[in-house]
């Protein structure tokens, strides 16, 4: 998959092959030195070396053009299976927002090209922006007012882009570019290091959201393989602030192929890219377009079209929107949302709905259009449903796989799950995070607990009595594993909150994956938890077994120091390339990893005194609920929280932090240099960097991480057995398994809480592919947002749902 991976084997062959010709000359020479050997022969034996070494040579050339060839040809079979993933979701994302038939209103639209580009100028419509663009894709700026189709012309684009498409031709990817992180940050020695936070940030996307490969991501966005279709630059920073856009602006001006500005679309609304634009912040070498609004001639032809030629209540407007220009029905009606929704609304038959006519301002037609979208879309869905069911063509729909809703549910659902940035909130979010936190730790101080009541007794008739022992106790050994169950709870709740809520269902897609595949992928998933739960639990036993060896009383002290200082620095560090958080991400929170463990101190010193082990757990839940609430007024977050609790641990039972501590005076002095670090190296500005430079020297050493994670859980768990003894090891080796694979067990509580607040149906994933298919969430870059930003915030100003409306079948 590039360079880099084909020069490997020829490099590797190459290092053997001289290897092997340098010791066989030694040998020569020592054996001729030695006499073991006549000058004659010398010819001979170093013959055979190189002909060993010409062979490798040949056999790394031949190798690395056959690894050259597949990687070319795998290269196309990923762009193709993208091309297809990404027709699935497009395709039907613009049937949802256009309806059956992708009735496209086509606007006209101002084009105003860049310098020397072949793009037309003038006043065109969209089919033929469609048509030239297709033809040499290039730079392209969408702009317009709120709802007058941006993201539809987005979809669109991308759709006549496959459709176009030839063989090993670019792939057009639509993404939300508000998802976009920030570049560049200061590094803590002070130097300015610049990152490629667009070409990173596509890669990780195309990952996250179509299943490529990471490494045939990164070549393909290296090879300019992939046409960013970015939409929603307005929506990047709050009102007054443009930092976050102009910084995605500068990237996107940096973004280079081999003919110069790499070809890509971005949209944004028109007010918002002038006020760029006057801040000397736009799209260099883009083509400009501007939509205008929808005219009577285009409303009356779209009613046409969407009513097969019939009568409908719609067909005034275009008598409305000619006889008076500036009413309320022709301004707010302009817009192709609220056109579409008009006709959602309406229907075939006004029944009860007031007429257009009599509405005297556009905000009023406006809250009585929002306020039907949501029953009006049910109803719709709700007819499609029973259809698909008595259909025998509807059984291969998706929505044959959907089931009926009530509108008011759906109202306070969809109010429930929605976040201020437009999208869709996680699990934790929606349940709120004081609650979730509650949640997360009593879930595993109960799981823990219920597992340690039953399970080390059944284990402990398999091991010789000599063995299960707790040296300082078994109450000492219950606090560890409570401790841990306490710290892994606020884990579970920062994931659950910062999270997505969850990947796109299946039956969102409009071609869904079989039902083979979807077992395959669930048995692929179990093997990965069980994998990352269950080898070091079992690595930590083995290691603790070994400590009632007869060598075990050799080693010296300071081999137990260095061993705890290993593993004080590894533990954190393998934590933190596999999990994706940051430890600050400002100046206050940065201030909060230092507040944080001198808090903790200070609470394990007045604990101290009272020697008791609920005294001790007492300490520890008290620099949780500190931790907490530094939390909640922005000054720590969850990495602090972990560096006080064991702070607070540290203070009630302080011991030399010299080698003459041995293991636990290691241990704490790794993980405080692995803390430190990562105050450092893991900041919102610098963790992606971080990640990113890890994952690179991982990808050379890759096959020896499983052995490395297996051999240093097992001498964490030999080094454990000096303190807890075996049975405590396997206490603490229990806990971490239990607490890795409770994770669905706390996203199902969390779920059954929202349901029972009245905020998330009991089935989200379910629901949420029906408000897709309905019309009332679209699909950006792999994940739900809302159809229109106004209609969530109406959503927002309506807690409870309208009174019913008499809906026409």
């Amino acid at each position: 998959m590039g360079a880099r991976q084909v020069r490997g084997p020829a490099r590797w062959l190459f290092a053997g092959g001289a290897a092997t010709l340098a010791a066989s000359a030694v040998w020569a020479v020592w054996a001729v030195h030695r006499d073991g050997m006549q000058p004659q022969d010398v010819a001979g034996v170093l013959g055979l070396p190189l002909g060993v070494f010409g062979l490798l040579v040949g056999s790394a050339i031949s190798l690395s053009a056959l690894r050259l060839q597949r990687a070319s040809d795998g290269l196309s079979v990923v762009l193709d299976r993208l091309a297809g993933s990404v027709e699935d979701v497009e395709v039907a994302e613009r049937t949802h927002m256009l309806g059956t038939g992708a009735h496209l209103i086509d606007l006209h639209v101002d084009v105003e090209p860049r310098g020397g580009g072949a793009a037309p100028q003038g006043r065109q419509r969209l089919s033929d922006v469609a048509r030239w663009y297709c033809d040499a894709p290039d730079r392209l700026v969408v702009t317009g007012s709120p709802g007058a189709g941006k993201t539809v012309l987005a979809v669109h684009l991308v759709v006549r882009l496959l459709e176009a498409r030839a063989d090993g031709s670019p792939v057009p990817v639509r993404l939300s570019i508000r998802d976009l992180p920030p570049v560049g940050g200061r590094r803590w020695w002070g130097l300015r290091r610049a990152r490629g936070g667009l070409e990173q940030w596509l890669v990780s996307s195309l990952v996250k959201s179509y299943d490529v490969d990471e490494a045939a991501a990164a070549e393909l966005v290296a090879r300019r393989l992939v046409l960013p279709v970015l939409d929603g630059l307005d929506e990047m920073d709050a009102e007054g602030n443009s930092e976050r856009a102009e910084e995605a602006l500068s990237e996107l001006n940096g973004y280079q192929g081999l003919g110069g500005s790499a070809p890509l679309v971005l949209t944004c609304r028109e007010e918002r890219y002038a006020e760029l634009a006057d801040q000397q912040a736009w799209l260099r070498e883009a083509t400009l377009l501007r939509i205008a609004g929808v005219d009577a001639d285009q409303a009356g032809a779209y009613v046409r079209l969407r009513s097969d030629g019939r009568a409908s209540p719609l067909d005034a407007v275009a008598h409305v929107m000619q006889g008076s220009a500036a009413g309320p029905v022709a301004g707010l009606l302009s817009s192709p949302f609220y056109l579409g929704l008009a006709f959602a609304v309406y229907g075939e038959s006004a029944g009860s709905r007031r007429p257009l006519a009599d509405f005297r301002t556009e905000e009023e037609l406006r809250e009585y259009l929002l306020a039907r979208c949501v029953p009006t879309a049910t109803a719709a869905a709700n007819a499609a449903v029973r259809q698909a069911r008595v259909s025998i063509a509807g059984a291969g729909t998706v929505w044959s796989r959907q089931r009926e809703y009530e509108a008011g549910a759906a109202h306070r659902w969809l109010r429930g799950m929605s976040e201020p940035e437009g999208g869709v909130a996680s699990v934790g979010d929606v349940v709120g995070r004081g609650l979730t936190l509650v949640l997360s730790v009593v879930m595993g101080l109960v799981t823990v607990a219920s597992v340690l009541l039953v399970v080390p007794d059944a284990l402990a008739e398999h091991f010789p009595e000599t063995w299960w022992e707790h040296r300082d106790g078994v109450e000492t050994s219950w606090f560890v594993a409570g401790l841990g169950a306490l710290t892994s709870g606020v884990g579970w709740m920062g994931v659950l909150c910062d999270r997505e809520p969850s990947r796109l269902a299946e039956w969102a897609r409009q071609r869904p994956a079989r039902v083979g595949e979807r077992m395959a992928g669930a048995a692929r998933r179990a093997c990965r938890t069980g994998y990352k739960a269950l080898l070091p639990s079992v690595a930590a036993t083995l290691g603790a077994s070994f400590a009632y060896g007869d060598w075990y009383g050799n080693v010296p002290g300071w081999g137990w120091y260095v061993l705890g200082l290993a593993g004080g620095v590894a533990v954190p560090v393998a934590f933190a390339l596999d999990e994706d958080f940051v430890a600050h991400t400002d100046r206050r929170e940065l201030k909060g990893c230092a507040l944080a463990p001198a808090l903790g101190c200070s609470v394990g010193l007045v604990v101290a005194r009272v020697d008791s082990l609920t005294a001790s757990f007492v300490g520890g839940s008290a620099t949780v609920g500190i931790g907490m609430l530094l939390r909640r007024a922005g000054v720590a977050r969850g990495y602090s929280l972990v560096g006080g609790v064991v702070t607070c641990a540290y203070a009630m039972d302080p011991s030399p932090l010299g080698p003459q501590g041995r293991f636990p005076s290691g241990l704490l002095v790794g993980f405080g240099a692995a803390y430190v670090l990562g105050c450092f190296l893991l900041g919102s500005d610098r963790a992606e960097h971080t990640r990113d430079m890890a994952e690179r020297g991982c990808q050379r050493i890759v096959w020896l991480l499983p052995l490395g994670s297996f051999v240093v859980a097992m001498l964490a768990g030999l080094a454990a057995a000096t303190q807890l003894g075996f049975a405590g090891v396997v206490f603490v080796a229990l806990a971490f398994a239990t607490l890795r694979l409770i994770g669905p067990a706390i996203y199902a509580l969390l779920t059954l809480t929202a349901h029972l607040l009245g905020r998330t149906p009991l089935t989200p994933d379910a629901f949420l592919a029906w408000a897709y298919h309905a019309g009332l969430l679209r699909i950006v870059g792999g994940a739900y947002q809302f159809r229109h930003s106004e209609l969530q915030e109406w959503l927002g100003r309506n807690p409870r749902p309208p009174n019913p409306v008499p809906l026409n079948r």
